[in-house]
């Protein structure tokens, strides 16, 4: 019996290929597609597929949302979170909500086929590459006295939008705001709350509910 997949991926291209990849292995087999969070999730609740790939910055609700309501409404589901992000935080966040596995984009195809037939079988898969972070321990501290309320409305849109992954430029064009502005908002986050990476950056808006 196949292995059934849906793929939730905003990038259109890169979704026709993984299908047309991953369709060539008997063994697989691509049940839906869909765009963006909500969609993914609707999906869900019509349709049946065995493995989810999951990508992680998606419009809508970004992937930590999508696999936070999965696992709630359809315990059990088996989440292989597909990304372009090596950061030790997600790897760790999205094990503690409850996917089964995590993949970088980067990554030889094959190793995606094993990630998949792995987790379909019930078992957790790692990224080789990621592997570093399960031994090593999360050296990044954030202020135990930093919330949300101490930040500005404009200051929570952007720290949420750079949490989700997007770059300086993306998340000026998503705010319709200068890149100039998106860095001074930037630098006043990192230092009202006391952070000092990306890493810290997404822990604190995830801990915040700030991604939704």
């Amino acid at each position: 019996m196949s292995i059934r997949l849906h793929i939730a991926d905003d990038h259109m291209i890169f979704r026709s290929g993984l299908r047309a990849f991953i369709e060539k292995h008997d063994d697989l087999e691509v049940a839906g597609e869909s765009g963006n969070g909500f969609d993914a999730i609707a999906w869900f609740r019509d349709n049946r597929a065995d493995v989810l790939l999951l990508d992680i910055s998606m419009p809508g609700l970004p992937g930590s949302g999508v696999a936070r309501q999965l696992v709630e409404e359809r315990p059990g589901i088996k989440i292989l979170v597909l990304t372009m992000h090596d950061d030790e935080f997600y790897l760790r966040e999205f094990f503690r909500i409850g996917c089964k596995g995590f993949i970088l984009k980067s990554s030889p195809a094959e190793l995606l086929v094993k990630g998949i037939r792995e987790v379909a079988a019930g078992e957790v898969f790692v990224d080789p590459a990621l592997s570093k972070y399960l031994v090593a321990s999360y050296a990044g501290t954030v202020a135990s006295d930093a919330r949300a309320h101490d930040l500005t409305n404009r200051e929570k849109e952007v720290c949420r939008v750079l949490a989700m992954g997007h770059t300086n430029e993306e998340t000026a064009q998503l705010l319709n705001i200068s890149r100039r502005t998106v860095e001074t908002h930037r630098a006043a986050i990192m230092s009202k709350l006391g952070l000092h990476s990306r890493a810290e950056l997404v822990r604190f808006a995830m801990e915040n509910e700030l991604l939704g």
